[in-house]
């Protein structure tokens, strides 16, 4: 007992000291953490919103409870959940693919790009698209998709875009890589960053081209950061970009078959003027265990198939 004190009251003591010697990184990284720990971890007090029928007046603890009642919003409606359910996870796989795929692809080019003053000067460009808001960005699309706009223009026959599902799917996915494939591929470039040369200079040597280098060494160092990106992005499964799918549709509902997810109904919902948080806490409740779950899962298995690749 004796010795277990003492190696608690020595764990503390170094745990103390070691806070003191890094005092300055401590203090760099407090304002982070406060920041963490209010937008992220307060919050979840107002879990229970979900579980409750919530009215100002009494509060979130004064409110009456009612159990599952709440998750009937989100399953009360067969046709429409189910709907609603394929189109978040439908187009999250959708977006993972191809967005990996851009992220990675424009990363390896921009890393084997000879020019490093271009290179730099092409991944500022490519990163612009992020910071422009979707309110901006279907403006834009709608100059592309109008009855009478550019692509409009240029067919025999005119399409109308607002108000034919098939076509959206294409759409959506063409605007989501324009905006983030910019700024997802810089995780890749820094992982490049930091493969040792010699191996490329040894393959070299030996005769491999550059597509055979990418294959060979550039691909296989970079499965690990590509898996556990991909497992971060696990924890959004359920949830979608409402500035994408709320926003660049204009929220018509003659495209709803291919472009509402949970999020944009929800939205609608409160837009319609409802006064009861509880449904739309049940849906963000739903969502967040969801994606808790397939991290937890998906890390399990990745972590004994590839340790390395694991998350945690």
């Amino acid at each position: 007992m004796k010795k277990n004190k003492k190696l608690a009251r020595g764990g503390q003591e170094s745990l103390l000291y070691n806070t003191w010697k890094n005092k300055s990184l401590v203090l760099m990284a407090l304002p982070v953490m406060v920041l963490l720990i209010m937008f992220n971890y307060v919050p979840m007090f107002g879990s229970i919103i979900a579980f409750k029928k919530f009215n100002f007046q009494d509060g979130i603890l004064g409110s009456p409870w009612v159990g599952l009642d709440n998750f009937k919003f989100l399953f009360s409606m067969k046709s429409t959940t189910w709907r609603m359910l394929r189109n978040t996870v439908g187009y999250y796989v959708l977006f993972t693919l191809v967005g990996t795929v851009c992220n990675v692809a424009l990363a390896i080019a921009l890393n084997e790009c000879c020019n490093k003053r271009v290179a730099k000067l092409s991944q500022t460009f490519m990163i612009m698209p992020t910071f422009i808001s979707y309110i901006a960005v279907s403006y834009v699309a709608e100059c592309f998709l109008a009855r009478n706009g550019i692509v409009n223009s240029m067919l025999q026959s005119p399409i109308m875009w607002y108000q034919e599902a098939k076509y959206w799917p294409v759409i959506l996915t063409i605007v989501d890589v324009w905006k983030g494939t910019g700024y997802g591929s810089v995780v890749y470039l820094s992982a490049l960053a930091g493969i040792d040369q010699e191996l490329f200079e040894a393959a070299e040597l030996d005769g491999a081209t550059k597509m055979q280098r990418i294959r060979y060494i550039t691909l296989p160092l970079l499965a690990s950061t590509i898996s556990i990106v991909t497992l971060m992005g696990l924890s959004s499964i359920m949830s979608s970009n409402t500035g994408l799918f709320y926003q660049v549709t204009k929220d018509s509902s003659m495209i709803y078959e291919t472009t509402q997810t949970i999020d944009t109904y929800v939205l609608k919902a409160l837009f319609s003027g409802s006064s009861d948080f509880g449904p739309s806490s049940a849906v963000s409740f739903f969502q967040a265990v969801v994606g808790s779950i397939m991290v937890i899962g998906t890390n399990l298995v990745v972590r004994k198939k590839a340790p390395d690749a694991a998350l945690f």
